[in-house]
């Protein structure tokens, strides 16, 4: 992939492109954004950029010499990428890439390092990699990859030039979603609007969140003021018996409690700001049936029951006492 390719991060990628086209690029860089926004794949693309045969232009990557298809299939002597062993990257990871920096580059180009998460070195393999970059090897770059900058060392922080990485919009996860997973329209933007901005995310909730279950789900909360004791609580039991998507239940319900908000606030019928804007005829139907007072109490309810599950108490005793309260949240009178 170019850099024209990747979307949503203009300006980070300017910076890089005329940085490289200018031969000024930093030692090390400190590549920093929320998660699943870019940053590795922005870091790759550099890595490529850099050691390109056959540039199409100063400051980007053909995708088609040798060196390029090397760095796409991770085979590419001079691109050394460390993530974590376990739960942190430890001092013998760092040690390693000591001792690879102390010969010039193999294929002689340039040389990448990619941390990624930096923030999860351990304190020896920080102060290790503090000592690279006091004494950085000529024609090696280092690039760290961080969404929380605040954990690594100020003197890790102020040795490296820092790129921000934003956001992504929606329309950009949902185009995302669309080209590498062959989404529809209507299913790239609901996970789009899920994601906060990270495309990683978006794929995630794609994987994990079944478009059809969301539909079953959401049934489930419109008809809890018409079931039974009964009927609420073998539905209860059913949806615990699938307890490791208990937590995309919760989302998914405050997220239509939200949207209700939201229609009730615009009086209109407007898909404007709903997620759920597939589904805009029930989404009346059920803002109609509700007023502002019962949408805050039921999402507070679902917080409330979100916190108690962190501390893995019963999860059918606690969908039950979630939705029977629901349930005694009556809907307005219409008349």
């Amino acid at each position: 992939m170019s850099f024209d390719q990747i979307r949503g991060q203009e300006k980070a990628i300017a910076i890089l492109r005329n940085a490289l086209g200018n031969d000024r690029l930093a030692h090390a860089y400190l590549f920093i954004g929320p998660e699943g926004v870019g940053k590795h794949l922005t870091a790759l693309t550099l890595a490529k950029a850099m050691n390109c045969q056959s540039p199409p232009e100063a400051g980007d990557c053909c995708e088609k010499c040798p060196s390029c298809i090397k760095v796409n299939s991770s085979n590419h002597a001079d691109v050394i990428a460390v993530e974590p062993e376990g739960e942190f990257i430890k001092i013998d990871q760092v040690r390693e890439i000591q001792k690879r920096l102390r010969f010039r580059p193999m294929e002689g180009g340039r040389r990448a390092c990619i941390i990624d998460p930096a923030d999860q070195m351990k304190a020896e393999a920080s102060n290790a990699l503090l000592k690279i970059l006091e004494e950085p090897p000529r024609d090696t770059h280092l690039l760290l990859i961080t969404a929380r900058p605040h954990q690594l060392l100020s003197t890790i922080l102020s040795r490296c030039q820092w790129v921000k990485f934003k956001p992504l919009s929606q329309p950009d996860i949902a185009q995302i979603l669309k080209k590498d997973k062959g989404l529809d329209e209507e299913k790239a933007r609901f996970y789009a609007s899920l994601a906060g901005g990270s495309a990683g995310q978006a794929v995630s909730l794609s994987a994990r969140v079944d478009f059809q279950k969301r539909l079953d789900w959401l049934q489930v909360f419109s008809d809890l003021p018409q079931k039974s004791t009964e009927e609420v609580f073998e539905t209860c039991e059913r949806l615990a018996k699938e307890e490791e998507e208990i937590g995309d239940l919760m989302d998914l319900w405050k997220i239509w409690v939200r949207d209700l908000t939201v229609f009730k606030v615009q009086g209109d019928r407007t898909k404007e700001g709903l997620i759920n804007h597939d589904l805009l005829s029930t989404v009346e139907k059920d803002a109609a049936k509700s007023t502002f007072d019962r949408l805050e109490g039921i999402f507070s309810l679902i917080s409330e029951v979100q916190r108690s599950l962190a501390y893995n108490v019963n999860k059918q005793l606690a969908l039950e006492t979630l939705m029977l309260e629901i349930r005694k949240e009556r809907p307005m009178e219409r008349g």
